[in-house]
């Protein structure tokens, strides 16, 4: 084994956990997948992983670059996006993704995708509204007038 295969070897056990424990995170990052509209808990998910909750917490930043808690509030404003863009209202979106305040869901919506969720629905809805009358179809109307 040369020098470089050593040293590459000391730096991956140093700085990335051992394969086991990255399969453990991974069913750790699926069940947040699967349930990130239902209530969870820290204690949950690092049970459900077979690890300690400030052991998992720290594998899983290392891991996914951010703590399970940021994680799972990015998928619930992903799933908050679908739901808003399907007819959804900012309340019933709310409740839905697991939120027990609409205040609370605002200023994390806010947070993470840089507009309000009414901002965020009016924007979507105009967009729709827009395809909805391309300038062919217009042109077709403008046709049919005359």
């Amino acid at each position: 084994m040369t020098y470089y295969n050593q040293q590459f070897l000391k730096i991956r056990d140093q700085h990335f956990p051992k394969l086991y424990i990255t399969e453990h995170l991974s069913k750790a990052r699926s069940f947040i997948d699967d349930n990130c509209c239902n209530e969870i808990d820290l204690k949950t998910i690092a049970e459900f992983s077979f690890l300690s909750k400030y052991h998992f917490i720290r594998l899983f930043k290392r891991c996914y670059g951010r703590t399970p808690h940021q994680y799972l509030t990015e998928k619930r404003i992903e799933c908050a996006k679908k739901l808003i863009t399907s007819n959804y209202t900012v309340v019933e979106t709310c409740y839905a993704i697991g939120f027990s305040s609409r205040n609370s869901f605002s200023a994390t919506f806010k947070k993470y995708a840089g507009v309000s969720p009414s901002e965020f629905r009016k924007k979507q809805f105009s967009i729709r509204s827009s395809k909805m009358c391309t300038p062919i179809l217009l042109l077709k109307i403008i046709k049919n007038e005359n």
